[in-house]
């Protein structure tokens, strides 16, 4: 079995490594290793050889795989794949839990034979990829920069998305109808309607629904609706010109106040220092 070690591939000054993979063909087969990773698929789909299961995971799908996982990569019969990569030292993961604190499901993470798994948004994918590419931006020779951004990073990814397969009571025992539900109201179209479209479309009383969605995914439904409404904000604030007032108005938000108290809880700046900041970045691409 191939063993990949983090002193082999990865700064121990930065104690993490970035790489975009534009083809299966540039991994390598079965393995494991002593350091931890999160992948983004970015376009197409992959079959993912995981502890002796095979997945198919399809575009947008984040994946937190474990210094215990064994795993490979296989190209799927409709084509390749183009994925982004962060692998980093188990020491960077044990500080990052210990800053999350007690509240933080962290051996939870551990307990599942499959590693966590969470299909993204578009919107969340492109959030996501964007916070990955701000690796790429910093001078290399500024490693501690570099190091600082990576910490900044995990502890965003982890508290906003892989945090929520851990609170699952049963990542896996979610109804059909209530991840269909999910599914549907990720379209602009219900999101921007808010909680009548959550009942409209499950046909379920609003009490019954705030149990479903406490139980499952640990959240009110309103948090899970605001969750979509602010990532469909952060997609028009980086990729449009969109004015802040219509892109309120947009997500389904007509009191402006609420909106910019929701995104500033989520990114602690307001919506106008977010789209400045993206800018810049973007600039140095």
């Amino acid at each position: 079995m191939l063993k990949l070690l983090a002193a082999d591939g990865i700064d121990p000054e930065i104690q993490a490594h970035y790489r975009l993979i534009t083809s299966i063909n540039d991994t390598v087969g079965m393995h494991t290793h002593d350091f931890f990773e999160l992948f983004l698929i970015l376009k197409g789909s992959v079959v993912h050889v995981i502890n002796g299961t095979r997945q198919l995971l399809q575009e947008n799908t984040l994946v937190f795989i474990r210094d215990r996982d064994v795993h490979c990569y296989e190209q799927t019969g409709e084509g390749d794949c183009q994925l982004i990569n962060l692998s980093f030292y188990k020491e960077v993961i044990d500080e990052l839990f210990g800053f999350l604190g007690a509240g933080f499901p962290s051996d939870r993470l551990f307990e599942p034979e499959l590693p966590p798994t969470i299909l993204l948004t578009k919107t969340e994918k492109e959030y996501v990829r964007y916070r990955l590419d701000q690796m790429n931006v910093i001078p290399s020779d500024e490693k501690l920069v570099v190091k600082a951004e990576v910490r900044a990073l995990l502890t965003d990814l982890f508290s906003r998305y892989i945090r929520i397969t851990a609170e699952k009571d049963d990542p896996y025992g979610q109804p059909d109808w209530f991840l269909a539900l999910c599914s549907e109201m990720r379209k602009k179209e219900h999101f921007t309607r808010g909680t009548s479209a959550l009942l409209q479309l499950s046909g379920k009383s609003h009490a019954y629904l705030c149990r479903m969605f406490k139980l499952h995914l640990k959240i009110s439904p309103t948090q899970f609706i605001n969750e979509l409404r602010m990532s469909y904000a952060e997609n028009l604030l980086l990729n449009t010109d969109i004015d802040i007032l219509d892109i309120s108005m947009e997500t389904g938000l007509e009191n402006v106040s609420y909106f910019y108290e929701l995104f500033k809880r989520r990114h602690h700046m307001t919506p106008y220092r977010f789209r400045q900041f993206g800018r810049i970045m973007r600039d140095k691409l």
